[in-house]
């Protein structure tokens, strides 16, 4: 009898504790939205000034391809050479 009790107790506490997580788990992501985007960069400074707009991405793009080649390379490598190469 008092095991019963003592399961239905904590199934109880268990179904409590797990909507408390499903309900709060959604306040804590509305907390995280900032409504004005400040950026820290530009704060401080006496008279207006402001950062280009979105650059190129070229350059991110060019050396991605060159850490594949460099990472596709060693794949290719002998793996039966010995260390007197």
């Amino acid at each position: 009898m008092l095991k019963t009790i003592r399961r239905a107790r904590d199934r109880t506490l268990g179904l409590i504790a797990g909507a408390a997580a499903w309900l709060l788990g959604g306040a804590s992501a509305l907390a995280e939205t900032d409504p004005m985007e400040i950026d820290p960069r530009l704060e401080g400074y006496a008279r207006g000034v402001s950062l280009p707009e979105k650059g190129n991405t070229s350059l991110t793009y060019i050396l991605l391809i060159f850490l594949m080649l460099i990472t596709v390379a060693v794949l290719f490598k002998n793996a039966k050479r010995t260390h007197l190469d």
